[in-house]
């Protein structure tokens, strides 16, 4: 059976196959341009031609197994820089340096070199194999006390988590080995064993030689039994009675870090073939990429994609790097985007110049797979929790009052320009204040986290969910007409007042009361959103507990 890490591995032959049928055109291009230098050796645009064509060369090759030739067109090009920086070719040093590229090349061509005939690495051990995705992460319980796993596997299935039950930790082992969940939450003690959860934790890594993200709970809040569950490496420690809004939170923490699926990357460079190689390396890693080779496109592909992550080469034929780094940092819009040059400029001074210029890192080409992935991941994550802290809401983590109003700005422009639909919704808790005086503001934010998180869970990825201010939260749906969207946010309704709220003196049930509107009744954001909260409190109006459209 093919596994995923197969299909990977078919992917990159095919493009290591693409770039050996085009391998003999790069070098006829290389060819092509020296003779042109050779009869106008003064002309810095041709000089600067024939560098880039060998630093892609550079990169390309060794990225597809060439090492020899990745090696060798180094070797030119740096033998190149000087002539460029001087401004000068002495014509008997360039003679000579013409006479051995243009050999080395036409031997490439012909096959006479030590890596034209293609040996790429051995790509077994690029990445690791990938669990498939599961529809629903799976989670197991360990846990003595059926009324608390009876409360906690209820509200973990709101969210949208399959949860399986395991009454003691000897029998864990076996259901791991039969099944591996995507995360443990587990008692720490036992009534036969007080150190049992912790133990069999730790004897389960050891068995399995790796690990699954795990959370601790226990009524106990001592520093002894968090030291215990520290040294168990637990991810987490919940005391009793359990938050689950607060553990299903740190559970989403937990599985954002285990897996890479969500960081947009955009790569700028105009070698097509290599960067479509390291595109199908990061898509393997669970990332979203688009790929720009028209650097004059830059802005308003930002501005569509909204990267996390920008990786672009030194040199490319409308610009170079450097300038289109600036160029990007002129926007303040766009001042904090991480910028990574993937490159095979090995001068320290030109990087330097790159960071200068607003880069964030510096790559260099070939550079083997689990090593970009493991660069782009932590610049991405970086730039995703500094996001959260300007623009995220502290309490839901969703995006706060003015972020969720220039998301419908950009999003509202977008639907424009592609003549595609766009519904907002307009969101109030029923009855809040009442929740707050009879449960106090504690529980009301429990309430709203709950909220939040079921949103979060139930629309799509490409849903945009925010806490508009108070009890009110705004949802933008793309590419989706008023009435689709009501139909969505109908299952979510019916779903969030079917959780179990709890309190110290009782549990209890809340509804929401929404109103939707789409594009065509606005002409700007505001507009919009005065629209749907209109329609939001007819639903107020007539009874609570429903969605209107406009």
């Amino acid at each position: 059976m093919n596994t995923p890490n197969d299909a990977l591995h078919e992917k990159l032959r095919a493009l290591e196959a693409i770039f050996l049928q085009k391998l003999p055109g790069k070098c006829e291009e290389i060819v092509s341009a020296l003779e042109n230098l050779a009869s106008c050796p003064d002309d810095t645009g041709l000089q600067h031609d024939l560098h880039r064509y060998l630093h892609t060369m550079a990169g390309s090759a060794g990225t597809f197994g060439f090492e020899a030739l990745g090696r060798q067109a180094r070797v030119y090009e740096s033998r190149l820089k000087p002539w460029l920086k001087d401004g000068v070719m002495p014509a008997q040093e360039f003679e000579q340096f013409r006479q051995q590229l243009r050999q080395y090349m036409r031997a490439v061509i012909a096959g006479d070199t030590p890596d034209a005939v293609p040996q790429p690495e051995d790509a077994s051990d690029m990445l690791q194999p990938q669990e498939p995705v599961r529809e629903n992460r799976l989670i197991y319980l360990v846990d003595q006390d059926a009324e608390q796993q009876q409360a906690i596997s209820s509200q973990l299935e709101h969210f949208g988590f399959e949860v399986v039950w395991i009454a003691h930790p000897r029998e864990l082992a076996r259901a791991v080995g039969t099944r591996r969940p995507d995360a443990i939450v587990i008692e720490l003690s036992f009534p036969d064993d007080q150190h049992a959860g912790a133990e069999e934790i730790r004897r389960l890594e050891q068995l399995q030689r790796f690990r699954i993200p795990t959370i601790f709970i226990s009524a106990s809040p001592t520093f002894a039994s968090r030291m215990l569950a520290v040294r168990a490496h637990g991810d987490g420690y919940f005391t009793k009675p359990v938050d689950v809004v607060g553990l299903t939170d740190r559970i989403e923490a937990l599985l954002r870090r285990e897996s890479h699926t969500g960081y947009r990357v955009m790569i700028i460079d105009d070698d097509v073939v290599t960067a479509r190689y390291y595109s199908t390396v990061l898509r393997n890693a669970g990332m979203e990429v688009h790929l720009l080779h028209d650097p004059a496109q830059v802005l308003a592909a930002i501005s569509d994609f909204r990267p996390e992550l920008i990786l672009m080469d030194i040199y490319m034929p409308v610009c170079s790097g450097i300038e289109l780094s600036k160029l990007i940092r002129q926007d303040n819009s766009y001042v904090d985007i991480p910028i990574v040059f993937l490159s095979s400029e090995v001068d320290p001074e030109r990087q330097l110049d790159a960071v200068r210029a607003g880069a964030d890192d510096f790559i260099a080409k070939p550079v083997r797979a689990e090593y970009l992935v493991s660069s782009v991941v932590s610049r991405a994550e970086r730039y995703r929790t500094l996001r959260a802290l300007i623009m995220r809401d502290g309490l839901t983590g969703l995006l706060n009052h003015s972020a969720i109003k220039e998301r419908l700005q950009s999003e509202m422009l977008q639907a424009k320009r592609h003549r595609s639909p766009l519904a907002l919704a307009m969101i109030d808790l029923d009855s809040f204040k009442k929740i707050n005086d009879s449960y106090g503001h504690g529980t009301g934010d429990q309430v709203l986290r709950t909220l939040a998180r079921l949103l979060q869970q139930r629309l799509r990825r490409t849903d945009i969910v925010g806490r508009y201010g108070g009890e009110e939260f705004a949802v933008i749906f793309p590419d989706t007409s008023a009435v689709k969207a009501r139909a969505v946010l109908d299952e979510v309704r019916q779903a969030f007042g079917r959780i179990s709220q709890h309190a110290e003196n009782g549990s209890f049930h809340v509804t929401f009361s929404a109103g939707i509107a789409d594009l065509g009744q606005a002409s700007d954001a505001d507009a919009l959103f005065e629209v749907a909260d209109a329609a939001m409190y007819v639903s107020k109006q007539t009874g609570r507990n429903r969605i209107t459209l406009a």
